[in-house]
């Protein structure tokens, strides 16, 4: 849909932009093609996608002429009777209104790939319920502000570096895939965003069993990042926490288990 388009729509029907639910809705068919192909890229035919916040559909629809069966989660009430109207016809499509987080923690299995474009002030809960989930997705692929995907991509000794990205990249490859600019959305956001796929390591690099002590012992340690670590975690250790890369994060928590 053009931004022409997007008005028109959210005006017809008495509905605007929300700033609460962070909606900036994309326009650009180019990237809203582009996207699609990436989400499904190497995924079989018919892969089944969970997306969450569909809004008026930018995604979705191309993620459907690519044969994919999508499933969406839409909070608003507004934008979710859009989309039954408008995709009632498709038979590959199926929508759920009400909040991601509560539908993600109810589900009992999750597909293979979950997509979607993500406000920043709900970015990280939703990536922490979709990694604790007891089948987490072996890709997520998400448009998100350009300083959130850059966090959790960042490697050890940089300013963005900490709790999040080591707790994320200890399951899942990271990459930022292309910068969105804010031309491109409807309103227009203050900062670029960043499509980023997270795909699930063969190997994470701690067990199901180690997850939530893990959790816990990199987050303490990265409570007072200038403190050394001896006086925040049960080591001898004199490094800092943003000193250590995954592996190294990984070898401490150990060690402090007596594993």
């Amino acid at each position: 849909m053009t931004r022409t388009e997007i008005r028109q729509a959210l005006e017809s029907r008495g509905l605007q932009p929300l700033k609460q639910l962070g909606q900036n809705f994309l326009h650009d068919a180019n990237l809203c093609a582009w996207l699609a192909a990436s989400v499904l890229e190497d995924q079989p035919a018919g892969a089944e996608v969970l997306e969450l916040g569909p809004g008026l559909g930018a995604l979705t629809r191309p993620l459907l002429a690519r044969g994919a069966a999508v499933h969406a989660i839409e909070v608003d009430r507004g934008l979710s009777r859009f989309l039954r109207e408008t995709l009632a016809a498709e038979p590959r499509f199926a929508l759920t209104e009400g909040d991601a987080l509560a539908e993600i923690a109810r589900r009992e299995a999750l597909p293979a790939v979950v997509a979607g474009n993500l406000p920043y002030n709900i970015s990280t809960p939703l990536l922490m319920e979709l990694l604790d989930h007891p089948t987490p997705p072996a890709r997520m692929q998400f448009l998100l502000q350009r300083e959130v995907g850059e966090r959790l991509g960042s490697p050890a000794n940089t300013k963005s570096y900490g709790a999040l990205s080591v707790i994320l990249q200890a399951e899942y490859r990271v990459e930022i895939l292309r910068l969105f600019p804010p031309q491109v959305f409807y309103p227009e956001p203050e900062v670029a965003s960043a499509a980023v796929r997270l795909t699930r390591r063969a190997k994470p690099a701690v067990t199901l069993a180690e997850r939530a002590a893990f959790r816990r012992f990199v987050k303490q340690g990265f409570s007072q990042r200038r403190k050394k670590l001896r006086n925040l975690l049960p080591v001898e250790d004199d490094r800092r926490a943003g000193a250590l890369d995954v592996a190294a994060w990984v070898e401490l928590f150990r060690s402090a288990r007596g594993g």
